[in-house]
């Protein structure tokens, strides 16, 4: 077979893999994995094909293995596959055949070199790893890395193996556990790639870099000794142990025993450095096996699935197209207003930020200033792009520059006739196809829409404290709202990396409405004589970040008292807030914004929701005229807290608030905390089922009458043996 003849189709599949040998005597080989990744028809054989014919043609000297897609190398886990696997020995299978696809790779005799442009994560990642060298482009979206542990699973293909021969085992530990993207230059200085290079020269580096190992492959491509490639901990059996144990205490302590995941990946990285390659593969295997046959993983990928199908998402169920968003306007400099502004900058539109006077906006620049700091080290972006991004926000304190803006977002306080008169203000300055938006977390849209001489398209965005971290995006659709102005929103969201979520308007919406009964049942407890620190642990164990008296805190004990009186005024008895919150307030207790709140605040005392060593001011018992002398079951905790939140989350898509399950669960889990590995308040209902679920909320009205009062969809579900989820 000469260079010039193309490989037969009944040996390669030509839409998958191909192989076109030029005229030097280096073989390219472009991979597409189409949508599944490597679980696309013909993927596997093809490269198999491709690997024989490089070993077997003796006018090749060396390849180059590239993507046949323009923005990415090869990406994706093939969730969807594994979510429909039942058994762990077919899971351990696949993860078999797919570590000796790429061992086959890794071994053959002459010289393989990946040239990587765009995202090489996952099996794309491990695709790479196996060959002799990896040259990769310096552009910004060339990324490597392992999400599997953020779906409850392991990489299968020994790639995590390679990372630990090429890097140490501290850089495999960090690298897989954090299930976090590494760019290009980042991954060269770990000796995960072996040049970086401008995106146009990238094949021709890596031909060149593949010529340069011909006849030195043997060598240059034998396994390193972990001990002599990695820093000194990892030197000798004393500092593995060492090593392993502090990465094993990190877990406990970020996964409370509830991801498994996480440590499976250490135990094969521990017998790695133990009892060599081939044993720590055969465990690989076996664990990516019981994983992914397990609830957690089948949360997270279902959870996963969510995530993408509301990427996809318009929001709107018609087809409309969004109005494009070039500029943007945010009025308040708070803390919602300035992460909005941050988020903005940081995905490319210009911002006009507005407050009451020059100090004001002096402030919020300053503030807006960090967090674009922060955002560029966290994405570890360049000095010249931070300054891009800044360079896209200008201030102002009079009425100024919004003539040409597309959307506006009004961030000034929870009020209903302060947010009435800025939106007067505003649309006298706007034009007619302005989009704009309150990012109330409570009051009504309708209500606020009720002063705009244009109604259509007035509509909430309810962003999430800190805004450049929180995922959620909770668009909110008044009876009025066009739905181009619900699209544009939607739209915009997802380019500032939100996830949204369209929901119908109403007091509180979804997610501050569904918050509210899980607060208020924790400070319930308080007041029956349980101690915060119980209250707190109990809900931590069973998942969420952190606990609800720690988060009134870091909220804000006035803004939860507010919240509270919008939902009793609008939903009644069963709303009603706690005695103890209005009893907080007239002791002046705000919480973290004045140091004073259930948790004691000072000097030596360290802010933070991750800080679980802060103690609680025992004053606050004396306040609410109680003594922590009850002591009940962290489940007996659990399930006040949870079910009275799953309870209204029922009811909210009883009465339509949702557009569907999928939403309502996506909205607790990225807007409140809900543990990810549960999947969300619905589908958590269908895991124990509606008829035991209330059968527990029924116990619990029993005892304590109206607030605990089951959804009428849960009734109904309970009757008929219905789910959420199909």
């Amino acid at each position: 077979m000469t260079a010039a003849q193309p490989v037969p189709p009944e040996r390669l599949d030509e839409k998958v893999v191909s192989v076109d040998v030029r005229r030097d005597g280096i073989a390219v080989v472009s991979v597409d994995g189409g949508r599944d990744g490597h679980h696309a028809p013909g993927w596997g054989a093809g490269l198999r094909a491709a690997v024989d014919r490089i070993e077997e043609d003796a006018s090749i000297a060396a390849a180059v293995l590239t993507s046949g897609k323009s923005d990415d190398f090869v990406v994706g886990t093939a969730a969807r596959r594994f979510k429909s696997i039942k058994y762990a020995a077919d899971a351990e299978r696949m993860a078999r055949d797919l570590a000796q696809l790429f061992g086959r790779l890794a071994s053959v005799r002459k010289p393989v070199v990946a040239a990587v442009h765009g995202r090489a994560v996952g099996v794309g990642f491990e695709l790479a790893l196996a060959c002799h060298a990896i040259v990769a482009s310096d552009d910004r979206r060339t990324v490597f890395g392992f999400p599997e542990v953020r779906l409850g699973l392991i990489p299968a293909g020994d790639g995590l193996l390679r990372v630990a021969r090429r890097a140490g085992l501290r850089a495999a530990i960090q690298v897989a556990l954090s299930g976090d993207e590494v760019r290009a230059a980042e991954a060269n200085e770990m000796r995960l790639v072996d040049e970086v290079c401008p995106r146009p020269i990238v094949l021709d580096v890596a031909a060149r870099y593949a010529k340069a190992l011909v006849g030195r492959v043997p060598r240059a491509h034998a396994p390193q000794a972990i001990d002599v490639a990695a820093l000194a901990l990892e030197r000798n059996p004393v500092g593995r142990r060492l090593l392993f144990r502090w990465a094993r205490e990190r877990v406990h302590a970020s996964t409370r025993g509830h991801y498994p995941a996480p440590g499976r990946l250490l135990d094969v990285l521990e017998r790695l450095s133990t009892k060599g390659f081939e044993a720590a593969a055969d465990l690989e295997a076996k664990s990516f096996g019981g994983l992914v046959v397990s609830e957690t993983a089948h949360r997270l990928v279902e959870l996963s699935f969510s995530v993408d199908a509301l990427e996809k998402d318009p929001g709107v169920d018609e087809r409309v197209e969004p109005r494009t968003v070039e500029r943007v306007a945010v009025l308040g400099g708070g803390l919602i207003g300035t992460g909005v502004a941050c988020t903005t900058v940081m995905a490319g539109v210009p911002v006009r930020l507005k407050e009451r006077d020059h100090a004001a906006t002096g402030r919020a620049l300053r503030k807006v200033k960090d967090l674009v700091d922060a955002c560029a080290a966290e994405k570890k972006l360049g000095a010249l792009e931070r300054d891009r991004a800044f360079a896209r926000l200008s201030t102002t304190a009079e009425p100024t520059g919004f003539r040409n803006v597309d959307l506006v977002l009004e961030a000034v306080f929870e009020d209903l006739a302060l947010k009435q008169s800025v939106l007067r203000e505003v649309e006298a300055l706007v034009e007619p196809t302005c989009v704009i938006a309150s990012s109330t977390s409570s009051i009504p849209v309708a209500a606020i829409a009720q002063a705009a001489a244009r109604p259509e398209r007035v509509l909430g965005m309810h962003y999430f404290s800190p805004v450049p971290k929180m995922r959620l995006l909770e668009v909110v659709r008044a009876d009025k709202t066009a739905r181009w102005a619900v699209a544009t929103a939607v739209a915009l969201g997802k380019r500032q990396g939100k996830v949204p979520i369209v929901v119908a308007d109403g007091p509180g919406f979804y997610t501050t409405r569904v918050l509210a009964p899980l607060l208020n049942e924790s400070v319930q407890l308080v007041e029956e004589g349980v101690a915060v620190e119980a209250i707190d642990a109990a809900m931590t164990d069973w998942g969420f970040p952190i606990g609800p008296i720690q988060l009134l805190d870091e909220v804000g004990i006035d803004v939860a008292a507010h919240v509270a009186q919008v939902l009793h005024v609008a939903y009644g008895a069963r709303m009603t807030p706690p005695g103890a919150i209005a009893r907080l307030m007239a002791d002046d207790r705000m919480g973290r914004k004045n140091g004073r709140g259930f948790y004691r605040r000072g000097p030596g005392v360290r802010d933070g929701a991750a800080d679980r060593k802060r103690a609680v001011d025992p004053g606050v018992y004396a306040v609410l005229g109680t003594e922590p002398r009850v002591r009940l079951p962290a489940e007996a905790i659990q399930m006040r807290c949870v079910l009275a939140m799953t309870n209204e989350a029922v009811r909210c898509s009883g009465e339509g608030v949702l557009r569907c399950a999928r939403d309502g669960d996506v909205g607790a889990v990225f807007g409140l905390g809900f543990p990810p590995f549960r999947g969300g308040p619905f589908r958590y209902v269908d895991t124990i089922g509606a008829a035991e679920v209330l059968r527990r909320v029924q116990g619990f009205a029993d005892r304590f009458g109206e607030r605990w009062k089951p959804a009428p969809l849960l009734v109904q579900m309970a009757k008929k043996g219905d789910r959420f989820y199909p």
